[in-house]
């Protein structure tokens, strides 16, 4: 059984004629009477009533005509939704982050790629370091946003952005009486840490920022959970810009008035695994990072 003979079937049934449908697909009528023969000869039953006047639907052929067109339509479906992913313009996008994706610039980032590619599902997991890196290899997440500050064996990492970092501390802490702070300020304090066993990335990075000794406490939880710990006096943390844009009760952001105080974040996949979509998707935030100013160098 051909799906060309199915195509036929259904064109027959619509102009009710040989050869009306044969002009309308653009072949002769020969062609067409005898590939809708095979198909009756296939299905073991008539399903035309043939006369001078044209084609009529034999009787019982009507649920036939009616699943060949849900089949035709399903492969339409089908192929549109291939095309789409070859391109890059439909299908889903699983994005692995280490923190929830709020404020700037990743907000203004990320609703220029829901505008652009309205197609395309988006679909976040929040995970740590390590679980970003176990999922991008076993393909269960597509790509990553992730600070640069840990390169990966075998994963491509693609630098986009980079922000300000600020410190959070507890808004009644005698730190929140002032506009900005440097890193001395911080020395001595108890600093909060999201870390994971075999996820220590960032902890070495605050280190190397503030310096050796710091009296770090490692939490294996979301940033949420570490404000609410510097909300209630433990220590204090710190943040992204970005993250600072979302008041959190009893916590105070400042400013690190540092020229290193700022983290910059790449796109990551696996090597092998570069497609139309992570294309997209790579060109789409590099756009709106520059738009947003704070493009990576």
């Amino acid at each position: 059984m051909q799906l060309v003979a199915l195509k036929y079937f259904v064109a027959v049934a619509d102009h009710g004629s040989f050869n009306a449908a044969a002009e309308r697909l653009g072949v002769t009528p020969s062609t067409l009477t005898r590939s809708v023969d095979t198909l009756e000869d296939d299905l073991g039953l008539t399903l035309f009533e043939r006369s001078r006047r044209g084609a009529v639907l034999a009787p019982g052929a009507a649920s036939v005509l009616a699943e060949t067109r849900r089949m035709l339509a399903s492969l339409e479906a089908l192929t549109q939704a291939a095309e789409g992913a070859a391109r890059g313009t439909t299908g889903e996008l699983r994005l692995g982050v280490r923190s929830p994706p709020l404020g700037e610039p990743l907000r203004s980032m990320l609703a220029r790629w829901r505008a652009d590619h309205p197609g395309v599902r988006l679909i976040i997991h929040e995970l740590s370091d390590h679980d970003i890196y176990a999922e991008l290899n076993a393909r269960r997440i597509d790509v990553a946003l992730v600070p640069s500050f840990a390169p990966w064996p075998r994963i491509v990492m693609e630098p986009l952005y980079r922000e300000r970092m600020v410190a959070a501390v507890p808004q009644d802490h005698a730190l929140a009486g002032r506009d900005s702070l440097r890193w001395s300020d911080l020395r001595n304090e108890t600093i909060y840490v999201q870390e994971w066993p075999q996820s220590h990335a960032m902890r070495e990075f605050y280190a190397s920022m503030i310096g050796i000794g710091v009296p770090f406490q490692a939490q294996p939880a979301g940033k949420q959970t570490v404000f609410s710990l510097v909300a209630a006096g433990f220590g204090v943390t710190l943040a992204q810009q970005s993250q600072a844009e979302i008041s959190f009760p009893g916590v105070a952001f400042r400013i690190v008035d540092e020229a290193n105080a700022q983290v910059e974040f790449s796109l990551a996949w696996p090597r092998e695994a570069a497609g139309a979509l992570i294309g997209r998707f790579l060109t789409s935030m590099r756009a709106g990072a520059l738009d947003a100013g704070s493009a990576a160098r």
